[in-house]
C-alpha cells in the first residue's frame, strides 16, 4: 500500500512538474522573441525570469492535487494567510532587485491584493464552504473591481508593461484564498465532517490543470455552439466584421496560449469555478438552480465588458453574454475550468485573428 501511495504520490509532483515546465519554455520561447525589441541587461532578464517563474509557480500549485494538500497543511489559519501574502510579494521584490524598478504605491498595490482575501477567510473563516457566503462576495468584488478598476496595471513596467505578471499574481491570490485559506470553515453545517464538506467544494471549482479527450470534444462542442449563434449576431449587430490578420501557425498557437494562461483561466476562475459554482448550491438543488446560476453567471460576465470602447458598449455585453452561457455550459460538463478556459481562448484567438473591428 505504501508503495502503491508513493508512486501516486510521485506521478502527481511529476505532473506539476510538467506542466510548469512546459510553461517555462514557452515563457522562455516568447521572451526569446520579444527580448531582441527591447534594452534589456542580463541582470535585468535574470530577474524578470525567475520572478516570472515563480508567480507561475504560486498560480499552477492550487491546481494539483498534491500540491494543493501540501499548500493545505502549512498555510492555514492566520500565520498561513500573512506567510501566503509574503510569499506572493517576494517575486516582485526579486523583479525590482534586478530592474531597480521599486515603487511604493505598485508594493502597495499589491500587498492589499494579497492581504486582503488571503486574511479574510483567515480571521473570518466561512460557515460552510459549498454556499456563497459574505466572505466570498467581499472576496470576489475586491479581485473582480481590481481588475475592471486597473488596479493592476503599472505594475510591471521594464522592458515594458508585463501586464501579464500581473494576471498572475492575481489568479495566484484568488486560486490559494478560495482553495487553500478557504477551506477552514467556522462551524460543519449538518454536522458533517470539515474535510468532507471542503473535498466537495474544492472538487466543483474544477481548478484542475488536467485535461482530458472528453474535455477537449466538450470545449470544442460548446465553441461551435457559440459560433452558430454568434456569427449572424455578430454580424447583424456590426460587432464584427472580416478583417484577418492570421501572420502563420505560430502565431495563432502563440496567442492561443497567451490567452488561455493569462485571460481565460482568470475570467472562468472568477466567473465559472467560483461564482457559478457557489450560485449554484446557494440557490437549491437540482438543474433549476444550475440553470439560474449559470444564467446569472453569463449576464454578469456579459455586463463586465461593458466599459470597453465605445462606452457603454452593450453590443459586446450581448455576444459576451452569450459566450459566457456555452462557457459555462462547458465548464458544467466535467466541473472542469479547462473546458470553459479552452472554449474562452478559442473564442478569444480566433475573434482577434479573423473578427475584430477595424481600428
Amino acid at each position: 500500500m505504501s508503495q502503491g501511495m508513493s508512486g501516486n504520490s510521485s506521478a502527481s509532483w511529476a505532473s506539476f512538474c510538467g506542466v510548469f515546465t512546459a510553461l517555462a519554455l514557452f515563457f522562455g520561447w516568447y521572451a526569446m522573441a520579444q527580448i531582441r525589441r527591447y534594452p534589456v541587461g542580463e541582470e535585468q532578464a535574470a530577474a524578470i525570469c525567475l520572478c516570472f517563474l515563480l508567480l507561475a509557480a504560486l498560480y499552477l500549485a492550487p491546481g494539483f492535487a498534491i500540491s494543493r494538500t501540501w499548500l493545505a497543511r502549512r498555510f492555514q489559519g492566520i500565520p498561513g494567510a500573512a506567510a501566503g501574502a509574503i510569499i506572493f510579494l517576494s517575486p516582485y521584490l526579486i523583479y525590482c532587485a534586478g530592474t531597480g524598478d521599486f515603487r511604493l504605491k505598485p508594493f502597495a498595490k499589491l500587498t492589499a491584493l494579497a492581504a486582503l482575501p488571503l486574511g479574510l477567510f483567515a480571521i473570518a473563516p466561512v460557515t460552510d464552504p459549498r454556499r456563497l457566503n459574505w466572505q466570498d462576495v467581499v472576496a470576489l468584488l475586491w479581485l473582480f473591481l481590481s481588475i475592471q478598476f486597473h488596479l493592476i496595471s503599472g505594475i510591471w513596467n521594464v522592458p515594458v508593461n508585463l501586464d501579464f505578471m500581473a494576471r498572475l499574481f492575481l489568479v495566484g491570490v484568488g486560486a490559494w484564498s478560495f482553495l487553500i485559506q478557504r477551506g477552514r470553515v467556522a462551524r460543519p453545517a449538518n454536522d458533517e465532517p470539515e474535510f468532507v464538506m471542503r473535498a466537495a467544494y474544492i472538487h466543483s471549482v474544477g481548478y484542475e490543470f488536467t485535461v482530458s479527450p472528453a474535455i477537449l470534444r466538450d470545449a470544442i462542442g460548446a465553441f461551435a455552439g457559440f459560433t452558430v449563434i454568434a456569427l449572424p449576431l455578430g454580424f447583424a449587430l456590426r460587432f464584427i466584421a472580416w478583417n484577418p490578420q492570421y501572420r502563420g501557425l505560430a502565431d495563432l498557437l502563440s496567442s492561443y496560449v497567451t490567452i488561455f494562461l493569462f485571460v481565460a483561466i482568470a475570467e472562468e476562475l472568477f466567473f465559472r469555478g467560483l461564482l457559478q459554482n457557489l450560485l449554484e448550491t446557494s440557490l437549491g438543488s437540482g438543474p433549476a438552480s444550475r440553470n439560474i446560476a449559470q444564467v446569472i453567471a453569463s449576464v454578469l460576465f456579459g455586463l463586465s465588458h461593458i466599459q470597453h470602447a465605445p462606452a457603454p458598449n452593450w453590443r459586446y455585453v450581448a455576444l459576451a453574454t452569450v459566450a459566457g452561457w456555452f462557457y459555462g455550459w462547458a465548464y458544467r460538463r466535467h466541473r472542469s475550468l479547462m473546458a470553459s478556459a479552452g472554449t474562452h481562448a478559442l473564442v478569444d484567438t480566433l475573434w482577434r485573428t479573423w473578427f475584430t473591428l477595424p481600428a
